[in-house]
């Protein structure tokens, strides 16, 4: 409570043990699916034997050598495309179904915030336009604790029911990282990730519930569809927009239809929190290139 008597949002320091084990538990738990470690030497060599074999085909016969390249990278493209074509062929219409329970399960909502110090009140306007009781939420926003500024934006314009995490300095500083220090404290049932720029639909969280309802107890992820909401701008942001569309509105939910393995989004990917505790949560090591802004 401030000195005039007003709430503040609770903040909460995660000190450097805790951010030592949030960003190497993977790592100790599963070595060989830690991306802490590049290559085993079974990859390194396998990679140095493709490497000699084409430089010896090259070697010996180039025109030959990049025919059959040609070709298969024809084959290869051709595929893609078909894939695609197919893929929108067997369009489905998007999940409507939202959920009412009699009983609000808790819902956590990792957001992981760095030098974002700019967009913080507008994510935290954001989380309050969901349509979920307030009483079941768990909002935690991970940030840096020497990111004072991101510090101070969020500690400005967060309502009490939102807990700030000030993660002390560990290496890796990834955003993986931060989301294993929320997911050690996550309440809830089910956990989802937003991101800084995210502006999630107010009915998301009540959509992705639903699904898991219809989806069974072996149902562990949902992915909700991203769409980029500047693709008016310019021809590339009109590329990337229809990129994203086509991503996340037929590929990932064909590759789902058919049950084979699908790559998730960076954010807006909802979990059963047990399952995803048992699983190691993730691994800091393993950063794409969207989260690259988080290492230093």
């Amino acid at each position: 409570m401030g000195a005039d008597g007003e709430l503040l949002p609770v903040t909460v320091s995660i000190d450097a043990n805790a951010a030592r084990d949030a960003g190497e538990a993977f790592h100790r738990a599963f070595p060989r699916q830690s991306a802490k470690r590049v290559f085993h030497i079974t990859q390194a060599c396998l990679l140095l034997a493709m490497l000699g074999g084409l430089g010896f085909a090259l070697y010996r016969d180039a025109g030959l050598t990049l025919g059959v390249l040609h070709l298969v990278a024809f084959a290869l493209f051709a595929c893609a495309i078909a894939w695609r074509l197919y893929a929108a062929a067997s369009l489905l219409p998007a999940m409507t179904r939202l959920a009412a329970p009699a009983r609000w399960p808790t819902y956590t909502i990792l957001c992981p915030l760095y030098r974002e110090a700019n967009v913080a009140s507008d994510l935290i306007a954001a989380l309050g336009r969901l349509d979920y009781p307030i009483h079941a939420l768990d909002i935690k926003l991970l940030i840096e604790a020497d990111d004072v500024d991101t510090l101070a934006a969020a500690l400005a314009v967060a309502p009490p029911h939102i807990e700030i995490l000030a993660i002390a300095p560990a290496a890796p500083r990834t955003k993986p990282k931060a989301l294993n220090a929320g997911l050690a404290r996550a309440r809830g049932e089910y956990v989802v990730v937003y991101d800084a720029e995210d502006r999630p639909h107010p009915q998301q969280l009540r959509a992705a519930l639903a699904a898991f309802a219809d989806g069974g107890p072996h149902l562990a992820c949902v992915q909700a569809p991203l769409s980029i909401d500047n693709g008016h701008a310019s021809w590339i942001s009109r590329q990337f927009a229809a990129e994203y569309a086509i991503q996340f509105r037929e590929m990932l939910p064909l590759l789902s239809r058919l049950g084979l393995p699908l790559p998730l989004g960076g954010t807006s990917n909802h979990f059963r929190t047990e399952t995803l505790k048992a699983i190691g949560g993730w691994d800091p090591y393993n950063v794409s290139e969207k989260e690259r802004t988080f290492i230093e």
